[in-house]
């Protein structure tokens, strides 16, 4: 019933988290700090082990669901399954985040930033699930 690839998820995961640390650093830290009104120095003070470790279980979880849905279709292949996982970022999370930032009255530039990020995260993480045949 719950067969789950788990090497799969995790390095569904971990490849996010890589995503991350690329997409954060050196490709969009400057203008994220500065969409979100801050500076290196106060994105520096959160407890760094607590933010890494959670984020890297949201993944986790993230990846795991993925794997449900894709379980549910069957034998979908790679293809399909960058497909699904970039309707599951283009019709669910980035959407979710608009409503949010709307709200909060937050900058264009975050959301186009932050939504750049689900969209490549999970495309690569349906990627990696689809390699692994889920």
């Amino acid at each position: 019933m719950w067969s789950i690839n788990w090497i799969a998820v995790v390095a569904a995961a971990l490849s996010a988290f890589l995503v991350g640390g690329l997409w954060y650093g050196p490709l969009f830290l400057k203008p994220w700090l500065r969409a979100n009104g801050q500076t290196e120095e106060t994105a520096q003070k959160g407890h760094a082990p607590t933010i890494f470790g959670l984020s890297f279980l949201l993944n986790l979880v993230s990846a795991f669901v993925l794997a449900q849905i894709y379980r549910l279709h069957g034998d979908i292949g790679l293809c399909q399954s960058i497909l699904i996982a970039l309707g599951v970022a283009i019709g669910f999370i980035v959407p979710a985040y608009g409503v949010n930032y709307l709200f909060a009255q937050r900058k264009l530039a975050l959301f186009a930033i932050d939504a750049g990020y689900w969209i490549v995260t999970y495309a690569l993480m349906g990627a990696v699930l689809g390699a692994f045949g889920g």
